[in-house]
């Protein structure tokens, strides 16, 4: 027997992977610039690196879904297999992002709330463009006695979770940028001319913020909450994730349908529009269990704390 073997135990896991402040024990051991976009750029770099750490054994691959990942996946899938370094012939290497899908079901819901946000965006870059228009913003929410220690803050518009944090932000601040319409004539003159024009037959998302709008952007935010939640926990580094995949992806399941459904947004068409894009493009990836990773289910029915399974 080799002498550098310890036979598995309850302390293992302990001993190996929780540090002594029951820290989960994590490590990055490369970080490098690829060079380039292709997949075949992609696979070098890390074809390189478990030759030279040595690593003989690779469970997944966790990636974002991109055309370049899929050709590197492709290449590794043979590679690994022919060496006899993974299990199942590298039937479930691949192992989709969650929170990128995520990111990518909230974008397409983005696309039917755009006007709405947009107009509300808009209104934020106007005030915040100028110190002046700052302070008499300032001035405004004194006046409305809004009650927010900090100020608007403008969203990175290709990242959702930012936008959520915008408009979770800017919607006490409604009475404010009421106030300042009143204290600045520019203000609606300017976002008038703000946007693209308007098509034959669609809504123009050109002025400032009306009323329904920010009853939409409310409601739409309570929406979103449930995926920054989400993807918050799976994108988390001090705990194990994969548990808990199976779970959530049933969750977000269940909130589309009831969109879709309209169950919570009643007869509203904005809304239902939005939950029915949204669940066809979570289809798409988590609609049929046969073109989910196994390696999802696995490690749900092996966690202790979920033996019920009342999802499945």
């Amino acid at each position: 027997a080799c002498p550098r073997f310890n036979v598995p135990s309850r302390t293992t896991m302990y001993r190996d992977f929780i540090d002594s402040s029951w820290n989960l024990r994590k490590k990055i051991i490369s970080f490098v610039l690829v060079d380039g976009h292709k997949g075949d750029d992609i696979r070098k770099s890390l074809e390189k690196l478990l030759i030279e750490w040595g690593i003989e054994r690779v469970c997944t691959i966790t990636v974002d879904n991109a055309s370049s990942n899929d050709t590197c996946l492709a290449y590794m899938k043979r590679s690994l297999t022919n060496r006899g370094c993974t299990h199942a012939r590298s039937q479930y290497l691949h192992m989709r992002c969650v929170a990128h899908i995520v990111n990518l079901v909230v974008q397409d819901g983005l696309k039917i709330m755009c006007h709405p946000v947009n107009r509300i965006r808009h209104a934020i870059k106007f005030v915040r463009a100028f110190p002046t228009r700052l302070d008499v913003f300032k001035k405004c929410v004194q006046l409305s006695k809004v009650a927010s220690k900090g100020l608007i803050n403008i969203d990175v518009a290709t990242r959702w979770n930012s936008t959520f944090v915008m408009l979770d932000n800017v919607e006490k601040f409604e009475r404010a940028f009421e106030q300042y319409a009143l204290h600045d004539p520019n203000y609606k003159t300017e976002l008038g001319k703000t946007g693209p024009e308007p098509k034959p037959d669609a809504l123009d998302q050109r002025g400032p913020p009306t009323q329904s709008d920010w009853v939409y952007v409310r409601e739409f935010k309570q929406f979103l909450q449930h995926f920054y939640d989400l993807t918050n926990k799976v994108s988390g580094t001090k705990y194990v994730t994969a548990n808990t995949f199976l779970e959530e992806i049933a969750d977000v399941n269940f909130l589309l349908g009831e969109w879709s459904d309209h169950v919570i947004c009643g007869d509203d068409e904005i809304f239902k529009c939005m939950g029915l894009k949204m669940k066809a493009k979570y289809e798409k990836y988590w609609g049929d269990p046969e073109k989910m990773n196994k390696y999802i289910f696995i490690a749900a029915i092996l966690d202790p704390r979920d033996q019920g399974i009342s999802f499945l």
